[in-house]
């Protein structure tokens, strides 16, 4: 791996949560604690990893996407007319997330399994962005090799979420270096995620898309408040552009822009939750990757070489289909709140890390948590709009404690949440709501956290509202959203048999 890669491989690491085998980051912690890790002013970039991607031209079959509902049947493989050999020696995948992170019992793998599906995605984006392989900058996998596996290899099936990344020059050679190592000539950066169903903050109304933390929300900077430079940027993403594809896709793109530096999103949601793929290209260098940090001009490529209407029309063709198998139907347990609970327009996404342990959820403002909450049940992630029409993300949580300390559980989570945030406010939830709770507000922190604590017993719900593109304050009719949905956690809970 080339220095450029292995400066990546770490940037990457700094993002990620906490203990896990050391090759697959868990995306869905390194959601619940980016804001966290924004605030004590360390790399927090969500999903924006960083590692170096090539590509040679490679001829890729037309094949329509799968579509139906949600299910586990492989969609239709857009076919390379030539060996994987040539992508996989040149291309540096990293898995984000996996379905069931107890597959393999932890153990370091023999191989990185991605599934062929994906592989000929990479090969039909990176041959028509870069066709003559003269721009994007080589880094081949080193350590854990890559190996291309179909549809129904159980270790490629089990990822939730994959991650490509390319640096482009003009001569498809790294940029040159100066001080800490940061390019100071000029370079992109083309990000490509895939997910193995629909992304939680891809909304139809939403500004941007869902752009902003959807491949991290650090790259994409462009222009830091000097008061806050922790916070949102100053730049905002343009209105997301929706379109329908003739399979039944959507297609949304979004931009933002200032001075000589241009961001472009977009994304491909697959129908029937069969999958989605997202694109993030930026016209200047993302080593400068402490959040708040503005982007070097030294290191703009002016005019872009790529563009929002490029990118569009290599997603928009036949020949990208969903690149990981489709994620299961998911059921949410009859004592957990249910989509509908939350209003109109309200679907259920995905779970969360199965086996996600206990150190890293509860509040977003814990510099330590262990100590506080015991094993968790699977999470579930919910996204919709609030009553004032702010489109969110929900994660509720069931939190099982040792018998006898709920009460005790519960003090500490509101003692950490009235200590460890300067901005946090903590309201306690009306009498006769389980056995108690509280709400905790976050504004300082860029998605404007929301938390909802109901005790039952030994037993504490969590309801996390988070807006993923550092959406405007609650209105009052939001805020009493949350208390019904302590309330109706609560009659939920206490229905069960």
């Amino acid at each position: 791996m080339t220095e450029d890669g292995q400066w990546m491989r770490e940037v990457f690491d700094t993002t990620r949560g906490e203990e896990e085998p050391v090759w697959f980051p868990d995306a869905q912690a390194m959601i619940g604690v980016g804001d966290r890790r924004r605030r004590l002013r360390t790399v927090g970039a969500g999903s924006g990893s960083l590692a170096v991607v090539a590509a040679t031209t490679i001829a890729v079959g037309v094949a329509a996407p799968g579509g139906g509902g949600r299910s586990t049947t492989a969609p239709p493989t857009a076919q390379p007319t030539r060996s994987h050999g040539t992508v996989l020696d040149r291309v540096d995948f990293m898995p984000l997330q996996r379905k069931d992170m107890n597959l393999g019992g932890g153990a370091q793998p023999e191989s990185i399994d991605v599934p062929e599906a994906a592989v000929s995605d990479m090969a039909a984006l990176l041959s028509e962005l870069d066709p003559t392989s003269s721009h994007i900058v080589p880094t081949p996998n080193v350590g854990t090799p890559v190996k291309a596996v179909p549809f129904g290899d159980p270790n490629g099936d089990n990822l939730a979420g994959l991650q490509v990344n390319s640096a482009w020059t003009p001569t498809g050679k790294p940029a040159a270096q100066g001080d800490l190592k940061l390019a100071v000539t000029p370079n992109g950066n083309l990000l490509t995620r895939f997910l193995d169903g629909d992304d939680a903050k891809f909304q139809p109304a939403m500004p941007g898309c869902g752009a902003a933390d959807s491949l991290g929300e650090a790259w994409s900077t462009l222009n830091p408040s000097p008061s806050a430079p922790g916070g949102r940027d100053q730049v905002a993403w343009s209105a997301c552009d929706h379109r329908q594809l003739g399979d039944g896709s959507t297609l949304a793109s979004s931009t933002k822009s200032f001075g000589p530096f241009r961001v472009a999103f977009v994304a491909r949601q697959f129908p029937g939750g069969a999958g989605t793929v997202e694109t993030l290209w930026l016209n200047y260098s993302i080593k400068q990757v402490t959040n708040g940090v503005a982007p070097n001009p030294d290191t703009v490529l002016t005019p872009s070489p790529l563009s929002v209407e490029k990118l569009t029309a290599v997603l928009s063709g036949n020949g990208i289909v969903p690149g990981l198998k489709a994620a299961a139907t998911v059921t949410v347990p009859s004592t957990l709140l249910q989509a509908s609970d939350f209003g109109t327009g309200w679907k259920v996404d995905s779970t969360g890390a199965p086996s996600r342990p206990a150190n890293l959820v509860t509040d977003a403002c814990a510099s330590t948590q262990s100590d506080l909450v015991g094993s968790t049940v699977p999470d579930y992630t919910f996204s919709g709009p609030t009553p004032s029409g702010l489109n969110v993300r929900a994660d509720v949580l069931r939190l099982t404690v040792k018998h006898g300390t709920g009460a005790q559980k519960l003090t500490g989570l509101r003692k950490q949440a009235e200590t460890e945030c300067g901005t946090t406010t903590v309201t306690s939830l009306p009498s006769g709501i389980g056995d108690g709770g509280f709400v905790e507000s976050i504004p300082g922190l860029p998605s404007q956290p929301w938390n909802v604590f109901v005790r039952f017993g030994d037993t504490v719900i969590q309801i996390n509202i988070n807006s993923p593109e550092n959406s405007s304050a609650f209105k009052a009719a939001d805020k009493q959203w949350l208390t019904d949905l302590a309330t109706k956690a609560a009659t939920r809970f206490t229905a069960k048999s």
